[in-house]
């Protein structure tokens, strides 16, 4: 029953985060002015669609029932793909100076290398809990690093734009705040189950529909963002510039 329910809730999630994904895509014509906030969405929509690829590659293989090292390189692939649409995507809000092609192709070599050691452990061994703990040390780095260096920029910024005192700014600054914790938050917690219980299905059900509530509030605040975009464009350009 355990695992007829989470399979339900695996292909159920997948076509949600589908949905959303394609949802968020259509609605960003219409901010293809604004270059930081424009990628922001479109990566934002690559995120929610390979989650629910993911899921529903899950829900039609069952590796956590038959191959639990492939079922958590597989999680942490699409999750480490998470982690770099947010390195990309949030921080140049922030700091729109911040996304260079020395960036791109240092984060792009590395996400290379994780996925080939999250799938040589998969091939290597179908049931390896500690290889697989370590091989998750890739994603954890990388989080740790994207993790630094959003902070660092939002409390360098986020003073500075509300003395800006110009336009809506203020609801810009706290939504940064609450939706980038959120997905930290879920992202670190998110792999580390995946690590501690590689085979069993309940913490995933679970997690399951809080990711697609994670993925609901990020839309919903990408479009709250939409209605102040002129006024916080203006502001993160004015500090760099």
């Amino acid at each position: 029953m355990e695992m007829t329910i989470y399979r339900a809730a695996l292909f159920i999630t997948g076509l949600i985060n589908l949905a959303m994904a394609a949802k968020l895509f259509w609605g960003s014509k219409l901010y293809q002015s604004y270059a930081a906030y424009y990628r922001t969405r479109m990566l934002t929509t690559l995120w929610m669609a390979m989650f629910g690829i993911g899921y529903i590659i899950h829900g039609i293989f069952m590796f956590r029932l038959t191959w639990p090292t492939a079922a958590s390189a597989l999680t942490a692939t699409y999750f480490h793909i998470g982690a770099l649409c947010f390195n990309w995507g949030y921080t140049p809000l922030l700091n729109p100076n911040y996304l260079t092609r020395r960036v791109l192709w240092r984060d792009g070599v590395f996400y290379l290398l994780a996925v080939i050691v999250y799938w040589s452990v998969a091939l290597l061994w179908k049931h390896a809990p500690l290889p697989t703990l370590l091989s998750f040390c890739m994603f954890f780095g990388y989080a740790l690093w994207t993790v630094i260096m959003f902070y660092r920029t939002y409390n360098q910024v986020s003073n500075r734009l509300i003395h800006l005192s110009f336009g809506n700014v203020i609801d810009f600054v706290r939504w940064m705040q609450v939706c980038c914790d959120l997905i930290v938050f879920f992202g670190i917690s998110s792999v580390t189950i995946t690590a501690l219980f590689p085979t069993d299905f309940w913490p995933y059900t679970l997690l399951l529909f809080a990711g697609v509530g994670m993925f609901g509030y990020m839309a919903y605040s990408l479009k709250k963002y939409g209605l102040t975009i002129e006024a916080a464009t203006e502001a993160t350009q004015r500090l760099y510039n």
